[in-house]
Order: C-alpha cells, then sequence, then structure tokens
C-alpha cells in the first residue's frame, strides 16, 4: 500500500502542476464565486484573485485574498463549465487549500485528521445504535457483502454519516428493492472517503483510507457506485477515483443516488401511485452535481404533492461546505425556515442527511414537518421506516434520550456516559 499511496501523491503533484500551468489567470471562476461576497473577499480583481491561486500551486507567495479564497470556497460548482483552458477550478481550489495546510507541522496535521476521524466514528457508532436495532444495522451496514448470484450492478454506498440518520437510507434500499436492482452496501467509518484527514492537508493518509475503500468498491466486482453523500461524491471523484485509475486500480463510476433514481422515473412512476397532498418546500443547494433537478424530477412526480417554490436557498454544495463562511449557514437555514412557515407548507424538505439532523429538531417550533425527500417517495410507494432520530431529537433533553434508548444501550453493551457525551455533543449540538 505504500508505494501505491506515494505513487498517488506524485501522481496528484503532477496533476496540480499540469493545472498551474495551464491557468492562464483569466479571473473566469473568481467571476461567477459566490464565496467572495460571503466571505467578505474582495472580488474586484478577479483576475489577481485567480494569479493567486496558480502561485499558491506552485508555490510562490500570494495574495492575502487568494489565500482566503482559497481556504473559504464553498465548493458552489458554479465555476465548473466557465475555465475554456478545461480546468477543474473547485479541484484547482482544493489543491491550493492543501498547498496552504503545509505551512503546518505534518504531526499536527496528522493529529487534526486523526482526531477528527475519531470522533466522527464515535457518533456513527453510538447514534446509528440508538436509532436501529441490529438486525436493521446489520442489512445497512453489512459486516459483509451481500450473497448475489453474480455480481451486483451497484454499490450502494452511505458514506459514513449517513448512519446517523439510518432510516434514509433503508429507504433507498427499499426502493432499489422495489426496482428489482441488485447491490452490495458499503460505507461507515470502515469505508471513509478520506476527506477528514484530506482537510487538514494529511494527503497521505486521505490516499491510503480512499484507496482501500476504493478497493472494496472493486471487490464487489461492479464498477458502478451510487453515492448518497455529496462530500464522498467530490471527494472520491475529483480527487481520488482518477488517481486511482492512474494506479492501476479499476475504473470505477460513481454517480449520485438521486440522479440514478430520476433515470428509472419512468419505474418509479408506476409505483408511486398513492396520493400525497402536501405542499412542500425544499432546501435547495448548489454544487453542479445533478442532484437539485433530479430531487425536482422525482418529487414532481408524486402524485398529489405541490413543490412550493421559496427565496432561500445555499451556495454550497451541503452544509459542510459552509464551515469556514462563519454563520452564513445558520442564518441562511433559518431564513429559508421562515420563507418555508409564510408560504404556509406542510412540509419542509432536505435533501441530505446532515440537513436532516439540523431540520429535524426544529419541528418544535414550526407549524410544518421535517423529511427528507426520500420519505416523500417511499409515502408514495407505500414504505414507511421509522425516524427514530428526529423522535430523539426533539426530546431536546440528553437525559430523556438516554433513559429512553436504555434497551438499545445495552443491547449494544454501550457505556450510558459514553451516549450522553455523544448525544449533547453529535445529536443536540448540530
Amino acid at each position: 500500500m505504500q508505494d501505491r499511496i506515494q505513487s498517488f501523491i506524485a501522481s496528484l503533484d503532477s496533476r496540480v502542476s499540469a493545472i498551474a500551468e495551464a491557468c492562464t489567470a483569466c479571473g473566469a471562476c473568481a467571476r461567477v464565486c459566490p464565496t467572495l461576497d460571503v466571505a467578505g473577499i474582495d472580488g474586484g480583481d478577479p483576475v489577481g484573485l485567480t494569479a493567486g491561486v496558480r502561485d499558491i500551486l506552485n508555490g510562490d507567495d500570494a495574495p492575502a485574498a487568494s489565500r482566503a479564497w482559497a481556504q473559504s470556497c464553498c465548493s458552489s460548482g458554479r465555476c465548473l463549465s466557465v475555465c475554456e483552458e478545461g480546468i477543474n477550478p473547485r479541484f484547482m481550489l482544493t489543491m491550493a487549500r492543501r498547498a496552504l495546510s503545509q505551512d503546518v507541522e505534518h504531526k499536527e496535521r496528522q493529529t487534526a485528521g486523526k482526531k477528527a476521524f475519531q470522533k466522527m466514528s464515535r457518533g456513527v457508532r453510538v447514534i446509528s445504535r440508538l436509532t436501529l436495532p441490529p438486525a436493521l444495522l446489520a442489512r445497512l451496514s453489512p459486516p459483509a457483502p451481500s450473497d448475489h448470484d453474480g455480481s451486483p450492478e451497484f454499490v450502494f454506498y452511505t458514506g459514513c454519516n449517513m448512519l446517523k440518520t439510518p432510516h434514509i437510507g433503508l429507504l433507498c434500499l427499499e426502493v432499489l428493492d422495489a426496482l428489482g436492482v441488485t447491490y452490495d452496501v458499503q460505507g461507515g467509518p470502515g469505508a471513509c472517503c478520506g476527506i477528514l484527514q484530506a482537510r487538514p492537508g494529511d494527503t497521505e493518509n486521505a490516499g491510503r483510507q480512499a484507496f482501500t475503500t476504493l478497493d472494496k468498491f472493486a471487490e464487489s466486482g461492479t464498477s458502478r457506485i451510487l453515492s448518497w453523500c455529496p462530500t464522498c461524491q467530490i471527494q472520491f471523484g475529483e480527487t481520488m477515483i482518477p488517481e486511482y485509475r492512474q494506479a492501476g486500480g479499476v475504473s470505477l463510476e460513481m454517480s449520485m443516488f438521486p440522479v440514478y433514481l430520476a433515470s428509472r422515473l419512468d419505474d418509479l412512476r408506476r409505483q408511486m401511485t398513492r396520493p400525497v397532498p402536501k405542499r412542500v418546500a425544499i432546501y435547495e443547494y448548489a454544487g453542479e452535481l445533478g442532484v437539485m433537478a433530479a430531487v425536482r424530477a422525482l418529487l414532481g412526480a408524486i402524485p398529489g404533492l405541490e413543490i412550493v417554490e421559496i427565496e432561500t436557498s445555499s451556495i454550497g454544495y451541503n452544509n459542510a461546505s459552509l464551515a469556514p463562511l462563519g454563520s452564513y449557514h445558520r442564518q441562511n437555514m433559518n431564513a429559508a425556515l421562515d420563507d418555508a412557515e409564510a408560504a404556509e407548507v406542510d412540509t419542509f424538505v432536505g435533501i441530505y442527511h446532515a440537513d436532516h439532523r439540523e431540520f429535524s429538531g426544529h419541528e418544535r417550533e414550526r407549524p410544518f414537518k421535517v423529511a427528507n425527500y426520500m420519505e416523500l417517495i417511499g409515502e408514495s410507494m407505500g414504505i414507511a421506516v421509522e425516524d427514530r432520530f428526529k423522535q430523539l431529537k426533539l426530546m431536546q433533553d440528553a437525559d430523556a434520550i438516554v433513559a429512553s434508548s436504555m434497551e438499545q444501550i445495552l443491547a449494544y453493551s454501550l457505556d450510558p456516559a459514553v451516549v450522553r457525551e455523544v448525544v449533547i455533543a453529535d445529536l443536540l449540538g448540530e
């Protein structure tokens, strides 16, 4: 593995050098970037901004504004179609962040990545066990590949944090079953995309984690991966899979789950026959992953359902991408909730698992329900899965949550004190 990782880093460095050489610093990507205004970065000189990013990639000094842009990029994807040189500016800025991280000691970067991964792993392990009995958890996070007659059509890849809101994942599997699709399920901390190591600049361990996961995908016997998480989609699709192919790995194709469902819309229509007479508002993201158009098409095919337009949407591809922008996400989210209330909707619809973790607690003070779009698809198909996460979140009391979960705590031999810590930090803290 070590030889592969060194080859991966060398290939990545070569790719970055080629981008720096190809970039003409025309400023087109900066002109369409929504991050600048929100982050308070002066976009008056887009040519200078992009030239500074190119300087960062070359290891040269760069203006503070260019450094700030690289550090705060929300990956909106608006830049993806504007570069006349064929460069992916989102990837370019990701690599600029990587270059800037090298100013931090290697050991410190490793420690930061390790701590982030450990925190995520603990949260996923505890919350998934509070929300699912062992048999259902084994379905969504199986200990071994499914037994198929031949290779499955797809790997359904949950990512890591979806397991905190497992009813969404189980709904996805029920819909795949209804479509007659064969699949393996992979995900959880043992099949991470490496983003938590990549963010602080621990490229070596990010590559090691990602390649391990990609090897698991390849071992399934299919090259087609359905990804739920947009962070994983971008991390794998733009950074890791190209290098994996370069290193001799299987040529894997990853696409977002709702995009695939939308491609099967004719088949789904025949099963989405139960009317869902609701007015819904969607909290939409950017990202250019095809997800928003797909979700709109899917919900638009549900009989009786009305999509109500609201003014507020997000500039990032999901809420995690907005972390460098301070209070933007919180303020924007609250504005969207206000818009939905003013529009008198029945349901406020989130797209991703992280949305659901944040939005579900707002049912306490809002006159509408909160749901993931998969719940509405399931309702129209006659499929329902209990949302235990929301039940716990709405309690808003760590001791009450622990007390109500004692059967699960005992079944999984969890430490109640650790459970309480995770509930406060990971369930109530969002």
